[in-house]
């Protein structure tokens, strides 16, 4: 792992003098190890085998909750804990065990000096146990909030090689996509440090509830990347756009890199289509001075829904990230469509046409069927799926014909139109033209894959 400069460094001395964790008086349990190994984040980690959900430097935060005291071989279910760590890298590990697990306090301590004894002390993963109760989330939380600081402090000088803010929120986005995710807690603690909200208050009139943040997935697409090195990193420009734009708009939003040409976004608490049109407004106001590459933008969703949580944001950005490059295809192929009023592009905005454009440019279309599966399908997959179906082929078969479809149906007229009705609810539209030309095709497409 390399080091950061001398200035932006943030190493696990300077941890251990935050109020949050010096609170909970750790203390050094292998002596010799160093304390000047750099921090990159902090993680709150309950797995037997941590390693797999780490990338190095990070400290470790644990209370072993696996470690029962009944475990008959607990120094070397430890030993293999601590070489995960060494094997990763990791910065330090911090635990708390309380007095009731006596004998995981005592093999905990023989496994330390054990290691203690071996060659490389000099270079061992610092070992710390807390003498008093703490709360993990406010030293993640404290640790994050200064390494951001640094990161920033060092943005004034270097704004043009790097974005801290940019890396931070990329690093946050692909550890929630890696195998396994994030713990909870540490999602919250890194969605605070970076300024997002964690919760929000839901419900109406005097009982309102607590809820996880809610945040809209949207993927700027770079149609176009000025200068000669820019395809070759993030478009940094518009990613500081994007910031600036939605901070004047008071709407906490999250802008990481995902692709050298694209940029991934949450926002929260604020309409997008709002945000989408004051960037095109900023961005076309800049471009005459500046080098702001030219995009278009796409909205993701998950199962039907337009705001996600963070826990729940990987999925709708790869959606947004699906109907971005449609979206863009159709662009390349059509002089018609567009993204409407709105200011970005919807899966619902692309219709049979984004879907044909996507297969013709797929050669193994499979990922892309499904993709459109999942969307268009959704309103066909509650508890009436298969009335709901059988209705939609009807039609098909029929021209749309009320009596026609009613005798084929076998049902009556008013139970057809309470049908009718209800599938239009659900899908957002009248059950006609390209909507329904859309759902014919995408039954047919489900049943070809069998």
């Amino acid at each position: 792992m390399t080091d950061s400069p001398a200035d932006s460094r943030f190493t696990v001395q300077d941890a251990l003098e935050l109020f949050a964790l010096a609170a909970g008086r750790p203390r050094l349990l292998n002596a010799s190890a160093s304390l000047d190994r750099t921090v990159r984040w902090s993680h709150i980690i309950g797995q037997d085998h941590p390693g797999s959900m780490l990338r190095g430097g990070e400290l470790v935060l644990s209370t072993l909750p696996r470690l029962d005291e009944g475990r008959e071989n607990l120094e070397e279910v430890l030993r293999v804990y601590l070489r995960d760590l060494d094997a990763v890298d990791a910065a330090a590990l911090a635990v708390e065990v309380l007095p009731d697990r006596p004998r995981l306090l005592s093999a905990l301590h023989a496994v330390v000096q054990e290691r203690e004894t071996a060659e490389g002390v000099a270079r061992a993963m610092p070992v710390l146990l807390f003498e008093r109760v703490v709360r993990f989330v406010e030293i993640t939380e404290a640790v994050h909030r200064q390494l951001v600081s640094r990161q920033m402090g060092i943005r004034q000088t270097d704004a043009l090689e790097r974005d801290p803010l940019l890396s931070a929120t990329t690093n946050l986005f692909d550890d929630l996509a890696a195998p396994g995710g994030l713990p909870e807690t540490e999602v919250s603690a890194r969605a605070l440090a970076l300024g997002m909200p964690a919760e929000s208050l839901t419900g109406r009139g005097n009982a309102p509830s607590v809820a996880p943040a809610a945040f809209t997935a949207l993927v700027f697409h770079v149609e176009e990347s000025p200068g000669a090195d820019t395809g070759a990193r993030p478009p940094m420009a518009l990613a500081a756009l994007i910031r600036e734009t939605a901070a004047r708009m008071h709407a906490p939003t999250l802008v990481g890199s995902r692709a050298g040409d694209r940029l991934s976004v949450l926002v929260a608490q604020a309409d997008p289509a709002r945000l989408c049109l004051a960037v095109r407004e900023e961005a076309a106001r800049r471009r005459s001075r500046e080098l702001v590459p030219r995009y278009l933008v796409a909205a993701g969703q998950l199962a039907g829904r337009d705001q996600v949580t963070l826990q729940e944001s990987p999925v709708a950005l790869a959606h947004a990230a699906e109907v971005a490059a449609t979206a863009s295809m159709v662009m390349e192929r059509s002089t018609t469509g567009g993204s409407g009023q709105r200011g970005y592009w919807r899966a619902d905005d692309l219709g049979l046409k984004g879907l044909l454009v996507h297969l013709a440019s797929h050669q193994q279309s499979r990922s892309s069927v499904e993709w459109f599966l999942d969307h268009h399908l959704a309103p066909l997959r509650g508890r009436d799926r298969e009335e709901m179906r059988a209705l939609v082929r009807a039609m098909s078969r029929t021209g749309g014909n009320k009596a026609g479809l009613a005798r084929e149906l076998g049902i009556s007229r008013p139970t057809l139109y309470a049908r009718i009705e209800r599938l239009e609810r659900s899908v957002g539209r009248p059950l006609e033209g390209e909507t329904l030309t859309l759902l014919q095709t995408a039954l047919l497409l489900e049943e070809l894959q069998g």
